[in-house]
């Protein structure tokens, strides 16, 4: 009998003690609730200056801790602030916890507050705060405040160029882009003044060669170069010289491959522009059919993306309709679907990347097609009045057998074309020149991407002429604006 009336008187106390503690979570589930209610309160008052609400919430004997090490009491907090004033724009929290420990509730946060500075920018930063709420005469108010700067991640240093190349996941370059008829790059408007380097992918030491040129390029007001996967005419005395990049099957050679990435990359660090040409006559033949010409569209498309090559456009087929051109993709009748069927191939896998179709001066097919991006033209085209339009290879004055020596009534059609450019804002040029295009040649040491001499003479051959008028009439390059002598 003495046994169950035990049992009983414990199990008594046992329920009184269970429905206690459920008390008890009761009443910490409430009180975390306004808390988290008041919390948003203060958020909103200090977005809106909303001192009144400071006031009522702070306690009499509240601290404030800052993240530089000030400490400050209420008095101080509140001084010289005005009710409905505030710097801030924003102010978000996150991981917000609450504990409460009798009649004290402790938070803790994240808060991502946005201001505007006295000079007019935007200030951001994230801090980490602990807060004190107490009971004082039955109202929940702020006793202790205290926030820590969260340290800004350092920014990765980005990789040189030519570390890139073995990073699988390499950085992207800045996007090239077009809007209204103008160039952007990077999402800035820019001017291009460009030259023709259609071989700068024969070899290792060509590229390098191109590579090691880019800042005096730039330093002259050249911002953009124009290469080719399959390299152009050869030049003197094999006019068959140009490398082929691609494979008979259209597979894209990786040496190939590599050395533009390179280039590219090169350039970006610049805030250049690359226009990547895919085929050219003389090398379009050694496609051993149409399937292999939709492969090579694909890979190239494909190895710009997966590379994050942005900086660039395309001359998917050079000279189209030329005579020497075998695949019939290449040639006319129909050459508006052909075209639009070449660049669908393209843009299929680069969709973002602009691209184009040189027409052959003269041969009979026209400058525009449907799905066109960049107008591409070449020789003494006149300038179209609508599109982005590129003069991929101006009229070659020099021969490749005396490349870089021009007679002296070539100068001056240099310079009328030079002005017809610059006064056309939707236009721009690839200069070209055997001296910077053609393979051994007359000097002996073609393709040049240096600027050599003023090109008067056999001991003087070079194109310093249009690098120094540029430079001179446009500025030097610094990316996103070319700017004069004196600016």
């Amino acid at each position: 009998m003495q046994y169950r009336i035990q049992k009983r008187m414990a199990l008594a106390v046992a329920a009184v003690l269970m429905a206690g503690a459920a008390q008890v979570r009761a009443d910490d589930a409430c009180t975390k609730t306004e808390i988290r209610r008041l919390e948003g309160l203060l958020d909103k008052a200090v977005v809106e200056g909303d001192v009144a609400t400071f006031d009522r919430l702070f306690a009499a004997d509240f601290t404030h801790g800052s993240q530089s090490g000030r400490f400050r009491t209420k008095a101080e907090w509140i001084k010289g602030k005005i009710q409905g004033k505030s710097s801030y724009i924003s102010f978000d929290v996150t991981d917000l916890q609450v504990r409460v420990v009798d009649d004290t509730a402790v938070v803790t946060g994240v808060s991502t507050p946005k201001w505007r500075e006295s000079d007019g920018s935007i200030g951001t930063g994230q801090f980490r705060f602990l807060r004190v709420w107490a009971q004082r005469n039955g109202a929940w108010q702020v006793v202790a405040f205290q926030a820590t700067k969260v340290p800004t991640a350092p920014a990765k240093s980005q990789p040189a160029p030519e570390q890139a190349l073995d990073i699988d996941d390499p950085p992207a370059t800045r996007e090239f882009s077009i809007k209204d008829d103008r160039p952007y790059l990077g999402g800035k408007q820019i001017e291009i003044w460009g030259l023709r380097c259609g071989n700068a992918l024969f070899s290792q030491g060509v590229t390098e060669r191109h590579v090691r040129n880019l800042d005096n390029m730039v330093a002259h007001g050249i911002n953009c170069v124009g290469v080719y996967i399959q390299g152009s005419n050869g030049g003197h005395p094999n006019p068959e010289g140009g490398r082929n990049g691609y494979n008979a099957d259209g597979t894209l050679k990786p040496e190939f491959a590599r050395r533009l990435e390179w280039l590219v990359r090169e350039a970006d660090a610049r805030g250049m522009v690359v226009m990547v040409g895919l085929f050219s006559p003389r090398k379009d033949q050694e496609l051993k059919d149409e399937a292999a010409i939709q492969r090579a569209c694909e890979e190239t498309a494909n190895f710009l993306v997966r590379r994050k090559l942005r900086n660039v456009f395309c001359d998917i087929m050079h000279e189209y309709n030329h005579s020497r051109v075998e695949h019939d993709i290449f040639r006319e009748p129909d050459g508006d679907k052909k075209k639009a069927k070449l660049t669908g191939w393209f843009r299929k896998f680069a969709p973002d990347i602009e691209a184009g179709i040189c027409p052959t001066f003269k041969s009979g097919t026209g400058t525009s097609y449907p799905g066109m991006q960049v107008r591409v033209i070449q020789k003494d085209e006149p300038i179209p009045g609508e599109g982005f339009v590129v003069n991929v290879e101006t009229q070659r004055n020099d021969a490749y057998s005396n490349d870089g020596k021009f007679e002296a009534d070539e100068f001056p059609i240099f310079l009328k074309l030079f002005e017809d450019y610059a006064a056309a804002p939707n236009a721009c040029i690839l200069f070209h020149s055997g001296w910077c295009q053609g393979i051994s040649n007359g000097s002996g040491t073609g393709p040049n991407p240096e600027m050599g001499g003023y090109g008067k003479s056999e001991d003087d051959r070079g194109i310093r002429f249009y690098y120094e008028w540029v430079r001179d009439n446009v500025g030097r390059y610094e990316y996103p604006k070319h700017v004069k002598a004196g600016g």
